[in-house]
């Protein structure tokens, strides 16, 4: 077996999902996802490269047989291999319902070609020991698993953080149809056996599942049509990925059979339970999918995005993401207004512009609710609740919904719920309800005020008893509270500053200057931070940095001993991580304890423990 090192680097990365460039960076040979063939394949196919990176064969001459990996190009370090091999012997496959049978699974192989099974995941302890990183990772009964709920999902999750810096396989189970859920799963090589199966039952298989070809446009179920199926869907996820658009495809797809619907539902209920103990609790999973939960290092979000990227949310799938049980949970049990916000509140309808703020509508609202210690939340499907100081925040800056103005019995329920926590946990005294949702002192506890009397939101009527409603809450429940401009800014960005880092202290002696939308922060005269509203964050000054390490407000990377910091962070330099980590996350940056200076990661937390690209992005040194 040739000792080889696979080049590569992330191209593009969206949760456990990432494009691989393989090769030199420079000029990578092709990008995952991608295909492997065989020989035979190869000869009568001729797939270029960039489609199919490597070829595979099996020796069936010993058992259990061997497999061997080979690359079509120079993609193995240093550059001078143009057919660089890797081989393994495969694994003794139990059925899935031996589950706890141990025999034949430890002391996996310690070789760049890794196959695994649900057993030794299960069983070899070896697969956890630190310092090993294979090349190629091979699921070899993927098929079997595949039948079992729950289990694919579990067993990539597992492996997709445990080795970031390996390209998955799971044999026999690919296809057009479902390539978007496996790559979304973390999945980055695929073969062609589904493929050829349809073509010898003279099924063409498509991204939108298997189907008759259609001989009046000449289509047919040979190979050549069932690749060039393949070379379609991966460019359409490869495009979706670079884009951050990879979920929706995914929703897409997995309405090509019930088996994909019932592995993405698996899958968000697993990364559901990864945002924390409590949530996998609430999740009712058994104690081996909460104790992989637990092994993930949370779930892989963002904390921030491009102020371009729209989030669709165009289905009631899109209810089960990750990010939106996120939102709603902390709104439920964290989320807390400014103590002088905090008797008072009004529930406004959302709008189809964001931030809402933007909207006419909601210029409307904000003209006839003169006093700033009432505090505004805003009604909406899918996330239920977004107060006002975090609409600028990602994903309530970018969702994009149907807006028909009818709300189903799970999207109401939702928002009943966030509103009698809400009030319950932070003291409010009173409720202005101009929504449109019903909300009543019954089910409140409260005093509520309906403001719409079943009329439009921007009705001429709506809208001056919401002046008289906040006119009078404001007189009766805020006496003697005034609060001027900048003090209701810096109430906003310590509440922003809460949920963005968990903790606000950093902001107690400041003071907001400026000119909007970019208002500065400065502590005893210096800028600490500017607020942009476009990409929903604080931009940390160097001035900063030493306070925010003493105020313990942002998660750590500490490095390895090495040269001096000067460029970016990769995952060999890493050392440890401090915090939950997620992609758009401001880091301090030490080394043996001392403080360096500040990063921006670019990849959530479970890649530090070594992805193939850069981890996070230089910003500020000391």
């Amino acid at each position: 077996m040739t000792d080889t090192t696979l080049g590569r680097t992330v191209a593009s990365r969206v949760r456990h999902a990432r494009s691989i460039a393989l090769g030199d960076r420079s000029a990578p040979k092709a990008k995952t996802p991608a295909l492997l063939v065989t020989p035979e394949e190869l000869e009568t196919l001729s797939p270029e490269v960039a489609l199919a990176p490597f070829t595979l064969e099996y020796d069936s001459s010993t058992l259990p047989p061997s497999m061997t990996l080979t690359g079509r190009a120079n993609i193995t370090v240093p550059f001078d291999d143009d057919e660089p091999r890797w081989e393994a012997q495969m694994q003794h496959v139990l059925p899935p319902t031996l589950e706890e049978a141990d025999t034949g699974v430890r002391g996996s192989e310690r070789s760049g070609l890794m196959p695994v099974s649900w057993q030794s995941l299960r069983h070899d302890p070896t697969l956890m020991e630190d310092g090993f990183h294979p090349e190629f990772i091979v699921l070899v009964d993927a098929m079997q698993i595949a039948g079992h709920p729950g289990r694919l999902v579990r067993a990539l999750a597992l492996l997709r953080t445990r080795f970031p810096q390996s390209l998955i396989w799971c044999p026999g189970i690919s296809g057009p149809d479902n390539l978007a859920l496996l790559t979304w799963f973390g999945v980055d090589l695929h073969d062609l056996s589904r493929a050829q199966q349809a073509s010898v039952r003279n099924v063409l298989l498509t991204a939108s599942g298997p189907r008759e070809p259609l001989e009046e446009v000449g289509e047919s179920a040979e190979m050549a049509d069932q690749l060039a199926a393949w070379e379609g869907e991966i460019a359409a996820v490869k495009v979706a990925l670079a884009n951050g658009t990879l979920r929706e495809l995914v929703e897409k797809r997995a309405l090509n059979a019930p088996r994909l619907v019932e592995h993405l539902r698996h899958h968000d209920q697993l990364m559901r339970a990864a945002l924390s103990p409590e949530m996998a609790k609430q999740e009712g999973l058994d104690e081996d999918a909460i104790a992989v939960s637990q092994s993930l290092a949370g779930s892989p979000l963002t904390r921030h995005t491009s102020r371009f990227r729209k989030w669709r949310c165009h289905s009631t799938v899109s209810r089960q993401d990750p990010l939106i049980a996120d939102w709603v949970n902390r709104i439920e049990s964290e989320f807390q207004p400014a103590a002088e916000q905090s008797k008072v509140l009004v529930l406004l309808p959302c709008s189809a512009r964001k931030p809402y703020s933007y909207s006419q509508s909601h210029r409307r609202f904000r003209r006839n609710i003169r006093h700033r210690g009432i505090h505004e939340m805003m009604v909406t499907a899918p996330l239920g609740l977004v107060p006002r100081e975090l609409e600028e925040l990602w994903p309530a800056a970018h969702y994009d919904i149907p807006v028909t103005g009818e709300w189903d019995s799970e999207e109401l329920a939702t928002i009943h719920r966030l509103v009698k926590s809400v009030v319950a946990r932070t003291g409010f005294e009173v409720v202005i309800d101009h929504s449109g949702l019903g909300f009543t002192s019954e089910e409140l506890g409260v005093e509520v005020v309906d403001t719409r009397q079943g009329e439009g939101a921007g009705s001429f009527d709506s809208l001056n008893r919401l002046e008289a409603a906040t006119k009078e809450a404001a007189a009766t429940h805020l006496e003697g509270v005034h609060i001027g401009e900048k003090q209701h800014l810096h109430f906003r960005f310590k509440s922003i500053s809460r949920w963005l880092h968990g903790d606000d202290s950093w902001l107690a002696d400041a003071r907001v200057v400026g000119r909007p939308p970019r208002w500065k922060l400065e502590v005893a005269g210096q800028q600490y931070a500017m607020w942009n509203p476009e990409l929903g964050r604080f931009s940390f000054a160097k001035a900063s940095i030493p306070h925010l390490a003493k105020c313990g407000t942002l998660s750590q990377v500490h490095l390895t001993d090495g040269p001096e910091w000067k460029g970016d962070i990769f995952s060999p330099m890493v050392e440890r991580t401090e915090g939950q980590i997620r992609a758009g996350d401001e880091l301090l940056v030490y080394r043996d304890g001392k403080l360096l200076g500040s990063a921006r990661s670019v990849a959530p937390g479970w890649e530090y423990r070594g992805s193939p690209g850069r981890v996070a992005k230089a910003q500020q040194r000391l």
